[in-house]
């Protein structure tokens, strides 16, 4: 979750100009792991081996890149929400609000709520 936040501090940023650096390369990285998914086939048979790995993949491949739309939806629509914020309240602290954000996120993650059932994503 911390990492969405991120992507949206990035996304920000480069919408207000005060990010200098890439934004793709920067949203690359803050992506890095978020999407991916990992698919066990250990208990599948050998002489399966191979045309599970390559339904797996494909799987895999088509999560990806649902969900890839999805964020990019997302992170549009924060971005106009934003915009539109910034505008109507000349005041508005965006970074402030997603530091914020960020942080709650992080007391949540390591607080003593586990039952939030926020692990990570795995297929076994």
């Amino acid at each position: 979750m911390q990492a969405g936040v991120g992507i949206l501090t990035v996304a920000h940023g480069a919408i207000r100009g005060s990010e200098k650096t890439d934004i793709k390369a920067a949203l690359s990285l803050l992506r890095h792991g978020v999407l991916d998914l990992q698919i066990d086939i250990s208990a599948v048979p050998p002489d399966q081996n191979e045309a599970v790995r390559r339904i797996a993949q494909e799987v895999a491949e088509e999560l990806s890149k649902r969900a890839q739309l999805m964020v990019n939806g997302c992170v549009k629509a924060f971005v106009d929400v934003a915009m539109a914020y910034e505008r109507d309240c000349p005041d508005a602290d965006i970074p402030a609000i997603l530091q914020k954000a960020s942080l709650d996120l992080a007391s949540e993650r390591f607080g003593t709520d586990s039952g939030s059932g926020e692990g990570p994503s795995s297929v076994t």
